[in-house]
């Protein structure tokens, strides 16, 4: 069994959470693995007030990243913790055999945290299951789909936590969310909220 390589990154301003589901292994940190992954574009355009999503995010400097998520007051983490995979090289979900979730909402508590964002379907998803307490089960086991936006408020230890769904940051995706349409989401809920 494997256990997840970084430890959620949450700074001391950070309101927000974005979650994801795991990285690939080898990945420098989350969402370093490709270029195909944007994540970081989009947030270097949200932090420079930008209109454009330029290339490359992903090779920046883990110092760098971290810089960003401070500036803009997010912290990131994933929803899986511990798990298995079916191919050791592979980074897709559905390849992920989870064995223990991250408990995102006392993540979310402790840290004073007030929104948690997903990045993924399949990471909306798992989050759901790992509020009914039991056993963590792979992606194909779970079923429903979920609408871009707000989800249900989720209350914690007396704490209201808004869950949202946001574009999946892959250059891949669903017909008619262009980089611009992402970024426009990501600006909604990162910096205008």
């Amino acid at each position: 069994m494997n256990t997840h390589r970084f430890a959620p990154e949450i700074t001391l301003s950070a309101k927000t959470l974005l979650i994801g589901s795991l990285p690939p292994e080898g990945a420098a940190f989350y969402f370093s693995n490709s270029s195909n992954t944007r994540l970081w574009d989009l947030l270097s355009a949200l932090k420079s007030n930008s209109n454009e999503v330029g290339k490359g995010g992903y090779r920046l400097a883990t110092e760098r990243k971290i810089e960003n998520l401070e500036n803009l007051k997010i912290g990131i983490s994933d929803i899986i913790y511990q798990y298995e995979r079916d191919d050791p090289l592979s980074g897709k979900d559905t390849d992920i055999i989870p064995k223990k979730y991250n408990d995102l909402l006392q993540l979310a508590y402790d840290n004073g945290i007030d929104e948690l964002l997903f990045v993924y379907q399949s990471a909306l998803k798992w989050f759901n299951h790992s509020r009914q307490g039991v056993e963590p089960v792979r992606l194909r086991n779970l079923q429903g789909k979920y609408e871009i936006g707000p989800q249900s408020n989720v209350m914690f230890k007396g704490k209201v936590i808004k869950c949202v769904l946001l574009p999946s940051p892959l250059s891949r995706g669903t017909r008619g969310q262009t980089l611009s349409f992402k970024l426009d989401v990501y600006r909604k809920y990162l910096v205008e909220s």
